[in-house]
């Protein structure tokens, strides 16, 4: 992951390290939810930072070569 920061407008922005395809725009800014189905939600530590997002129906906004490639979560 890569992970820049705007301290002027103070915005931090992450980014999956995929390759992407040069031939199609960069989404950098949608306004609209994410699919119907999915929702991201910020984790934040006892302090108050943020640690990680967790994504319900991921499948809906994540690439599937992405998914492909995650660690797999074990249920005990």
């Amino acid at each position: 992951m890569r992970l820049t920061y705007d301290p002027e407008l103070d915005v931090a922005h992450f980014r999956l390290d995929v390759p992407t395809d040069p031939s199609l725009p960069d989404r950098s800014a949608v306004p609209d939810a994410p699919a119907a189905g999915a929702h991201i939600d910020a984790e934040f530590d006892a302090a108050g930072f943020l640690v990680g997002f967790e994504v319900l129906g991921a499948h809906l906004v994540l690439r599937p070569d992405v998914l492909a490639a995650a660690e797999r979560a074990s249920r005990a």
